[in-house]
């Protein structure tokens, strides 16, 4: 049996998945003109509003499903949802693209 994934993911350890090339996916929650101001890298953007009426644009053969958005409150929620509606490894990006920006502004 397969452990169950945390509900969050740091952008530490999410930079380990990237950079060991794990199977992962990128859903970006937020609204189109926030992902315009500041875009999430190669993220497929379902706001979290329409986000029950595309789970056919997620993939479900990833080892990580990581869910974005500005500070990780809407992440989380659609995270919960698609835990709920089965997809088991959705995880939320903790602190959102805010987090991810410092994160990449220490390590540079």
């Amino acid at each position: 049996m397969t452990q169950m994934l945390p509900l969050e993911i740091d952008a530490h350890d999410l930079h380990h998945i990237h950079a060991e090339k794990r199977s992962a996916a990128y859903v970006d929650v937020r609204m189109p003109w926030e992902v315009a101001q500041a875009p999430a890298g190669d993220s497929v953007n379902i706001p979290l509003n329409v986000l029950p009426q595309n789970l056919d644009r997620l993939p479900r053969d990833v080892d990580h499903l990581v869910i974005i958005c500005a500070h990780g409150h809407r992440s989380m929620m659609a995270t919960q949802w698609l835990r709920q509606n089965g997809f088991a490894t959705a995880q939320s990006l903790m602190g959102g693209m805010a987090s991810w920006r410092r994160f990449e502004e220490m390590a540079a």
